[in-house]
């Protein structure tokens, strides 16, 4: 169950901005950062959302840090 998505209005807004963009053949890439515990997975969980309701195929999985992982591993 996801929970509510409270007062990230304005970041939201800007994700769905991109993701306009990308629809419109104007592709994007957004990298979330911040401390744990700030929203992060889930912002991305309410984008993913969104994307799908567009039709939009969406991919998801996770990435640790690792110090013997290749730099950029999640997208080798």
């Amino acid at each position: 169950m996801r929970t509510e998505l409270v007062g990230r209005e304005r970041e939201l807004a800007a994700l769905v901005g991109h993701l306009e963009s990308a629809l419109a053949a104007h592709p994007r890439v957004v990298l979330c950062r911040g401390e744990p515990g700030i929203g992060k997975t889930r912002m991305a969980e309410e984008l993913t959302v969104l994307a799908a309701t567009r039709g939009v195929p969406v991919a998801w999985g996770p990435a640790a840090e690792s110090s013997g992982a290749p730099p950029y591993w999640p997208w080798r």
